[in-house]
């Protein structure tokens, strides 16, 4: 049976020892910044901590909503996000305490909790961050802004002359009227 927790706080952290042979269930509702324009989110959170050892395997279910900036027309939108993920962690060797060593692969797959104590509150917004698009959009079809005037085309047409050739093709044009010639 695995043990169960319900948490409101603002940070999480287990600790290491007090994971039960069977493992732990935790749910709670966790603040999530991912960017300096925008208040904290609150992402509601299901988390499995497994232990075997020292290693830990942490899987893991997040749902909230993310306020971004469209890459199109630079608007705030609300970008929901509902994603699960499953994680290893293994303990953080003291830090000058051995030589160095080079990391493989398979230790890029690996994370890394240091005093016996695993911040779910930081690897939550880990997850958070890597769901969020590089260039977001408020919708599928936002048509963005107008790259003469700067009008935002979602409210409608501008009355820009959209004939204008890239100055950089301007010689092609004469060759092209050469061929119809």
């Amino acid at each position: 049976m695995i043990s169960y927790v319900n948490s409101r706080d603002s940070d999480m952290k287990i600790r290491v020892p007090d994971i039960p042979e069977e493992g732990l269930l935790q749910e709670a509702d966790l603040p999530v910044v991912i960017n300096d324009h925008t208040g904290p989110g609150i992402a509601h959170v299901l988390i499995k901590i497994f232990r075997f050892g020292k290693r830990l395997l942490v899987e893991g279910a997040v749902r909230t909503s993310v306020t971004v900036k469209c890459s199109r027309c630079l608007k705030d939108s609300l970008l929901p996000l509902d994603l699960t993920f499953r994680e290893e962690y293994l303990p953080a060797e003291e830090p000058g305490g051995g030589k160095e060593q080079e990391l493989t692969n398979k230790d890029l797959d690996l994370g890394f909790y240091t005093d016996d104590e695993l911040d779910v509150t930081e690897l939550v917004k880990e997850q958070v961050l890597l769901a969020v698009p590089m260039k977001p959009l408020c919708r599928d079809d936002c048509p963005g802004l107008c790259p003469f005037c700067g009008k935002d085309l979602n409210e409608g047409p501008c009355g820009c002359r959209k004939e204008e050739i890239d100055p950089r093709l301007a010689p092609l044009e004469k060759f092209k009227e050469l061929l119809k010639d």
